[in-house]
């Protein structure tokens, strides 16, 4: 065989041993097709494309590219800007980082300098508390907007503001009786509406509130109370009745305000009559404002109706609140007097 037909030969068998290579590759099916292997998704996929070629031996290496030592340019050093500066030696900041530490060492190693140490920064905390408490106490005394005793007294006094709250509510649920009645929603086997209905009899004798009892069920109670009772046709389910007792504040001709669906004592009902009937804009603030036990009902809350605007300058913010509680009719507290 001549050269050249070797040559020719060598050819085909290079042509058809690489197209065999290919189509082996393009029939190997995708990922999804091969179902009998499960959902293993950490399978490596078979690459379609031929491995590449290995460096030969006989080949020298090569050179790695040449690396300059051109420097690159210096990036700002942002952390020095950005980190958070120190509290001041001693403030009340530094004693609540640091004060555990010291306390630690002292009990790891107590020598006396180190036990010396902790008790005098202790004391430092413990003179700031005291400082801290006259100051306090001198300014709540000085600002009537921040004591407390100008809502409600202290000690054996504040029997009295609940003697005198209590009869003022009374008399404004007597006015409200006038004009309102009660819906007692009840079924005759409901232990808590036989035991709800004493405490609606002592209402009615004390404020005169008129209760028309409704049975679920059609039948009275068992223990003879409401005996003038009325039977449901469908107004429970009208007014989301889901339990017994259910309580409800009725004003003619179409007032209706829920009261609760549960046992109630007396004071949690009157104070619940009283509620229901200012939402309902049947008692004026006023009227509902004596029957708290408060001698002044002051409030610094204004909400968030008028935006606010905070002064970095304590003086400053001190003085926008105080002008605020002015411009609500109040008198501002005054300024106090310089302390040593």
């Amino acid at each position: 065989m001549c050269r050249s037909e070797r040559a020719i030969d060598a050819v085909v068998v290079l042509l058809i041993v690489s197209c065999a290579g290919l189509t082996i590759a393009a029939e190997v099916p995708r990922f999804y097709d091969r179902g009998a292997e499960g959902w293993f998704w950490y399978a490596p996929e078979p690459s379609v494309m031929p491995e590449p070629e290995t460096q030969s031996e006989s080949e020298p290496p090569t050179s790695p590219p040449v690396v300059t030592n051109t420097p690159e340019p210096a990036e700002k050093d942002s952390a020095s800007e950005t980190a958070p500066t120190e509290p001041a030696p001693l403030s009340a900041a530094w004693l609540r980082a640091n004060l555990e530490h010291y306390q630690r060492q002292a009990i790891d190693d107590p020598t006396p300098t180190k036990v010396a140490l902790y008790l005098y920064l202790q004391r430092i905390v413990l003179d700031k508390a005291a400082r801290f408490t006259d100051a306090y106490q001198r300014v709540v005394q000085s600002d009537p907007y921040l004591d407390e005793t100008t809502r409600r007294p202290v000690g054996n006094y504040a029997n009295l503001l609940n003697r005198i709250s209590g009869q003022q509510r009374t008399a404004v649920l007597k006015d409200l009786a006038r004009q309102t009645g009660i819906w007692f929603f009840y079924r005759s086997d409901c232990p808590y509406c036989a035991a709800q209905a004493p405490v609606l009899h002592l209402l009615s004798e004390q404020t005169g509130f008129r209760v028309q009892a409704i049975a679920l069920d059609g039948r009275a109670l068992p223990n003879g109370s409401f005996p003038q009772f009325g039977r449901d046709t469908g107004q429970a389910a009208r007014l989301g009745v889901i339990s017994t007792p259910a309580l409800l504040l009725v004003r003619p001709p179409a007032g209706i305000v829920p009261i609760a669906q549960g046992l109630l004592s007396l004071s949690d009902l009157e104070q619940r009559l009283l509620l229901a009937a200012r939402e309902a804009g049947w008692i004026d603030e006023a009227a509902y404002a004596r029957t708290k036990p408060l001698v002044a009902d002051l409030s610094l809350d204004w909400g968030l109706e008028e935006p606010l605007s905070i002064p970095e300058d304590p003086d400053a913010f001190l003085e926008l609140l105080r002008s605020r509680v002015a411009g609500d009719g109040l008198i501002a507290a005054p300024e106090l007097p310089p302390t040593d």
